[in-house]
């Protein structure tokens, strides 16, 4: 496949607590020039709130290098209504560009409570404008006919772009924006849009294919459809080619995406004529499908996550029996029933050690996470302080899976019972990061607790709570 221009990207630094934001480069052309648009959709969900009737407020900077020089730079302060800091922010830079090599260093802070950074730095790289053809393609998320002036708004059309690329299971139909430019009258042209299997190459298998006639303009905007109801989960790539009359391919573009779709890979999974009969699933007892199941859930990733969860709510064993056959097989390495049988021995003595009475026990904090990180390098129990509930730390010299160092967990036992401990902060990026955690752990003395109800609390200094301490030095 012909590419005119590369983006690659460079590095994402998220730092503990950090904003969580969703942000996508894309280039396009007019009559005269280039340029860049910076679209980012910074969740509300991730952003520090102090009451109520707060306002969410976070300072975007871009800073657009070329080699050491920086060309353009630009800082924006994004504010949300008040009353509306449940909704995320959305926003739209754009920043015209010669033909060159970039670096876009891109910075989201938050201006409340502790400091919140997100960090994202990409290449772009910037063709001669009589190399460009087509823009970059932007997925949507959400389009709707629009006479404001907005910068999220494009050609009267309000559209909103789809965050991390990301098709779940709500949505049926891939909506896609694309440019075309300075098509000749004096020839015939048209487009392919296709759905492939896979990342980035042509390899893969071609899910859906349609086409389009185009028309002969210097500019002209598509949106480009597909239907993605049976689409399986999987990592896929949406690729648009332009061909010219001679059917060459003239210019093409693609972007990654993951589809999460349950219900389709049931279906498949139940279809599927590949026996499994003899192999070991079948001599897991009907009963305890869903046992092997809700113990494989704390090592399971997106998209089998999604399906997992509607597998248990499902009463189709053969979907179940191939669910765990396909998983063991593509992640054992080797012998997908003896990976099978030691993790389930694992599984059964997590279940045992950690039951709290009424879940089993790797559905419980600790069950989970000593399941999905393995047995912690060193443990501290801690239930003589007055002041505070029984607490745990453990702590992992490196968690493999996200590639981190120093990793603590921080649990507590709210109810009092040795067997209720539940997560309540950690340093694990992918995991609860409560930054009030000490107010949290020492409430039953609420005459210790410094800060205000909605802002980040801590206690004061005492003999009797030394958790902070604790934390710090353990």
């Amino acid at each position: 496949m012909k590419h005119l221009f590369t983006l690659i990207l460079l590095t994402i630094s998220i730092q503990a607590w950090s904003i969580k934001a969703s942000v996508d480069f894309i280039r396009y052309s007019n009559v005269d020039q280039q340029y860049l648009e910076v679209n980012y959709r910074i969740f509300a969900n991730s952003l520090f709130v102090a009451d109520v009737l707060s306002v969410n407020e976070v300072l975007s900077t871009i800073v657009i290098y070329k080699g050491d020089e920086i060309v353009n730079f630009q800082k924006n302060m994004l504010v949300s209504g008040l009353e509306e800091f449940t909704k995320d922010l959305l926003d739209v830079q754009r920043f015209i560009l010669s033909p060159g090599d970039y670096k876009v260093v891109v910075e989201l802070e938050d201006q409340k409570g502790p400091k919140h950074i997100f960090k994202i730095e990409k290449q772009v790289t910037i063709s001669h404008k009589n190399l460009m053809l087509m823009s970059d393609i932007m997925l949507v998320a959400a389009i709707e006919q629009s006479d404001q002036e907005s910068p999220i708004v494009r050609n009267g059309v309000y559209m909103e772009i789809l965050p991390y690329s990301y098709f779940g299971k709500d949505i049926d139909v891939l909506t896609s924006y694309v440019e075309v430019y300075g098509l000749q009258d004096t020839e015939k042209y048209y487009c392919s849009y296709e759905i492939i299997e896979g990342y980035d190459s042509d390899a893969g298998e071609v899910e859906v294919i349609k086409f389009k006639r185009l028309d002969s303009k210097e500019i002209k905007a598509y949106l480009l459809k597909l239907e993605i109801t049976d689409i399986v989960s999987g990592n896929y790539h949406f690729a648009v080619k332009l061909y010219n009359e001679k059917k060459e391919i003239i210019d093409s573009k693609i972007v990654n995406f993951v589809r999460v779709n349950p219900k389709a890979d049931i279906n498949q999974l139940s279809k599927r004529s590949d026996k499994i009969g003899n192999s070991f699933v079948k001599d897991i007892d009907v009963d305890s499908l869903d046992y092997f199941l809700k113990a494989l859930a704390p090592i399971v990733h997106e998209p089998r996550r999604s399906l997992l969860e509607v597998l248990l709510e499902n009463d189709n064993t053969i979907a179940k029996r191939r669910f765990i056959h396909d998983y063991w097989k593509e992640t054992s390495g080797g012998s997908a029933e003896g990976a099978s049988a030691a993790y389930m021995k694992i599984a059964k003595a997590v279940d045992h050690n950690f039951f709290n009475g009424t879940s089993y026990g790797f559905d419980t904090d600790m069950g989970y996470v000593f399941l999905r990180y393995g047995k912690p390098d060193d443990a501290m129990v801690v239930d003589n302080e007055l002041s505070a509930f029984p607490y745990q730390i453990w702590r992992y010299n490196k968690v493999l899976s996200t590639g981190e160092n120093n990793v603590k967990f921080l649990f507590y036992a709210p109810s009092l019972s040795h067997r209720d401990y539940r997560l309540l902060h950690s340093t694990c990026r992918l995991e609860n990061q409560n930054q009030s955690w000490e107010a949290e752990l020492y409430k039953k003395n609420p005459e210790e607790i410094v800060g205000n109800p909605g802002e980040v609390r801590t206690t004061n200094d005492g003999f009797t709570r030394r958790a902070r301490d604790l934390w710090n030095d353990f």
